[in-house]
């Protein structure tokens, strides 16, 4: 086990080492997600890069496990806000969401996958790209069916050397919020969304990390339940600002807001 154990981090440190060129080329493909200066809110917040998702240039959680962890999560958010898009019929809409996880994520992963034995999935995400740009209902239900298989199997192998796992999932869910703040802070300019993308991003965060938190709720509730009710409570303050896939013609909840509440959940999951 020692042995194994020693390989995860190598493994995922050549993926950690791989981002900055990775970041490079989404980068150059995403120049219209040219981002604001930043908000000094002396919160949760991270510097956001000029272009590109902040993501893939912020430097990442120090611990290889939760990054890991905490891009999973993020290709589970662009597809589940894809998928909200669609039920609404937003098809062309919902599609820079299914494209996502493959040219700005997928990459990062790579070595880590092959290094331990995962089931590849990059042909996956494209297939499912494919039924989206097709607007094929029938044919994108069974590809995300397959897709969302293997993020659940890559992750079972990750979560092997996460103990507690209850803390992995909640400082996970964190990192996935800091990123969804990013992305909501780069889609607003003089006090409107200009970047609907981007608006839509920080929605499918935010409902994935709330995912995480309810999926580890059992266990965080027996482990300290009021630190799980402040965290419940404090997601659904941050979950009003995104009322619905596309944005409101104004920002409901300020940057400065949601920092103060990602950072509040923060504190709680410490307990964890």
């Amino acid at each position: 086990m020692a042995r194994l154990t020693r390989k995860l981090w190598v493994g995922i440190g050549a993926v950690t080492l791989a981002g900055a060129s990775i970041g490079a080329m989404a980068q150059e493909e995403h120049k219209s997600h040219a981002r604001p200066a930043p908000v000094d809110t002396g919160t949760a917040t991270s510097t956001p890069a000029d272009g590109g998702e902040t993501y893939l240039t912020d430097g990442g959680p120090r611990d290889p496990r939760i990054r890991f962890y905490r891009d999973l999560a993020l290709m589970r958010g662009h597809l589940l806000v894809g998928g909200q898009l669609i039920e609404l019929g937003l098809w062309d809409e919902a599609l820079a969401h299914f494209l996502h996880p493959t040219e700005e994520l997928y990459g990062l992963m790579e070595k880590y996958i092959e290094l331990h034995n995962m089931r590849p999935f990059r042909r996956e995400l494209q297939a499912l790209a494919q039924t989206v740009k097709a607007k094929r209902k029938g044919a994108y239900e069974q590809a995300l069916s397959v897709v969302d298989q293997r993020l659940l199997e890559a992750l079972g192998v990750a979560q092997k050397y996460m103990n507690p796992l209850r803390g992995f999932t909640v400082r996970s869910a964190t990192e996935v919020l800091k990123t969804a703040l990013s992305e909501y802070q780069s889609s607003i300019e003089d006090g409107r969304f200009v970047k609907p993308v981007e608006y839509q991003d920080s929605r499918g965060f935010v409902w994935e990390a709330e995912r995480m938190i309810e999926r580890a709720a059992p266990e965080l509730g027996r482990v300290d339940a009021e630190a799980l009710a402040r965290i419940r409570a404090e997601l659904a303050k941050l979950k009003a600002a995104w009322p619905a896939p596309m944005p409101p013609p104004a920002p409901i909840l300020s940057p400065e807001e949601l920092s103060a509440l990602i950072s509040d959940i923060e504190l709680r999951a410490s307990r964890y």
